[in-house]
């Protein structure tokens, strides 16, 4: 049986000058075999994150392994929801979390803390979670950073976690942000785009590479409705709108919404 894929908590590319919302994207992957979540979000998110589960009926016992892209408290927050799985992570990641350095702000010293008394396990490359689901290693954002790429109707779907964050990092082809090794973190970006039809970014919508190369969502991306005091400004001027990149213009995904 070939696996499905959906997302239950969109990824958003954000920054504020108070600091970064970081909306990693949460993906499911199902099949006759078993149920996969890939990254579980930041504890801002646990409502949204439960809510999407039960409208597919289904409770956090439901879910048999949570992988963890990396170890940045934006993707693994919620994994204590997840008591009954088994929690994936690369065997470098997990030493990066023993001791991460101080140059890395994403990986507090309590985030290992987050994962006691859960099933804790290390993954790699080429690791099969079920028919049609394997591990992919692209490191450079973190040491252990992965990915998984999954058999598709729509051919090699590939999970990226921030190995590539968004569209326009894969566009350009260089990895972006501060990552711990440059060079390794540019070589993911390019298997990225040299494995995938399909790409879920951690902080993006997904979009697909066509033979051609040029890049497309897949779906348009959902706006997000920023609710607050007037206090709150949103200006999208910074950053042209992601579908700039070979297709048809459209409004930026994002949208503010003032509320009393």
């Amino acid at each position: 049986m070939t696996p499905t894929l959906t997302t239950l908590l969109n990824g958003y590319s954000l920054n504020t000058d108070q600091g970064n919302p970081a909306f990693c994207s949460v993906h499911l992957v199902e099949s006759e075999a078993g149920r996969v979540l890939f990254d579980c979000g930041h504890a801002g998110r646990r409502r949204m994150l439960l809510e999407a589960m039960s409208a597919r009926g289904l409770e956090p016992a439901d879910i048999d392994t949570v992988v963890l892209s990396h170890g940045h408290w934006d993707h693994l927050q919620n994994a204590d929801f997840f008591r009954q799985a088994r929690v994936l992570l690369h065997a470098d990641e997990l030493r990066n979390l023993d001791a991460p350095p101080a140059k890395d702000l994403g990986t507090p010293r309590w985030a290992k803390a987050v994962l006691d008394g859960l099933d804790v396990q290390s993954t790699g490359e080429g690791d099969e979670l079920i028919p049609g689901v394997e591990v992919l290693e692209l490191p450079g954002h973190t040491p252990g950073s992965i990915g998984l790429a999954v058999t598709t109707d729509a051919g090699t779907t590939v999970l990226t976690g921030d190995a590539v964050p968004t569209a326009a990092v894969l566009r350009a082809g260089r990895a972006s942000g501060r990552p711990y090794d440059a060079a390794k973190a540019d070589a993911s970006v390019e298997r990225v785009a040299g494995l995938a039809d399909v790409v879920c970014p951690g902080h993006d919508a997904p979009f697909r590479i066509s033979a051609s190369g040029n890049l497309e969502y897949v779906v348009s991306p959902e706006p997000l409705v920023f609710r607050g005091g007037s206090r709150a400004v949103f200006d999208s001027s910074p950053t042209p709108p992601p579908q700039s990149f070979n297709s048809s213009p459209t409004p930026p995904p994002q949208s503010f919404e003032e509320t009393p």
